[in-house]
C-alpha cells in the first residue's frame, strides 16, 4: 500500500475531529446568550415571609394583599397571610379551596387548567392548582392557586395567586413555580 495513503487514513479522521472542534467553537452558545436573572427579596406586610423574585416585579400597596407584585403588567402575585387560630378554616387545604371558590363564584368562563399538585420539602408543603379563564378586565389567562405550610409553624399559612396570560404560559410557568417553592419563613 502506497505510504501517502496509509498516512491518509490515519490523519483523516483526526482532521475530521479538529475540523468538528473548530466549527463548534464558532458556534453560539445558548447558554452564554441568556440573560442572568437579578433577583431580589420581598417580604410580607408582617415581615413573616420573604420571596424571591426578579428585580422586574414592581412591589405595589393593592387592597387588601399581604404582598402585590407586578411584573410589566404580564405576571401579577397576589399574597395573604393566615393565622389559621384566628380564622374558621383549620387548615392551609381549607383556606386554599374556600379562596378558589370565591374566586370562580365571580368569575365566568373559569375551568380547571391542571389538577392539584403538592409539592413537599423539608421546610414547607406547597399545595397548587391552576385554572384557566378570561375576566372582564384581561385576556386568557392561567390562574395558579397555591397554600404555603410551613412545617416549623403549622398555624401560619400563605395563599398566594399568580396571574400569566395563556400565551405566556409555557415561557413563564417555571418562574412562577420557583417564586413559590423559594418563599422563606423569617
Amino acid at each position: 500500500m502506497n505510504k501517502v495513503l496509509k498516512w491518509f487514513i490515519i490523519l483523516l479522521p483526526v482532521l475530521t475531529l479538529l475540523l468538528f472542534f473548530i466549527i463548534v467553537s464558532f458556534l453560539p452558545n445558548k447558554y452564554n446568550d441568556v440573560e442572568k436573572i437579578k433577583t431580589k427579596e420581598v417580604v410580607t406586610k408582617d415581615s413573616r415571609i420573604t420571596f424571591v423574585v426578579d428585580e422586574k416585579y414592581a412591589q405595589e400597596e393593592k387592597g387588601e394583599y399581604d404582598l402585590y407584585l407586578n411584573k410589566n403588567k404580564s405576571q401579577i402575585i397576589g399574597v395573604f397571610t393566615y393565622n389559621l387560630n384566628e380564622f374558621e378554616e383549620n387548615s392551609g387545604k381549607e383556606v386554599l379551596d374556600k379562596q378558589i371558590n370565591n374566586f370562580i363564584a365571580n368569575k365566568k368562563d373559569i375551568q380547571l387548567f391542571k389538577k392539584e399538585l403538592v409539592i413537599e420539602d423539608n421546610d414547607k408543603k406547597i399545595t397548587k392548582v391552576e385554572y384557566s379563564g378570561k375576566t372582564e378586565k384581561s385576556d386568557e389567562c392561567i390562574y395558579i392557586f397555591s397554600i404555603i405550610e410551613f412545617k416549623s409553624d403549622p398555624n401560619y399559612v400563605a395563599y398566594v395567586t399568580e396571574v400569566i396570560a395563556k400565551n405566556d404560559y409555557e415561557d413563564n410557568i417555571s418562574e412562577m413555580i420557583d417564586i413559590i417553592k423559594n418563599v422563606r419563613l423569617n
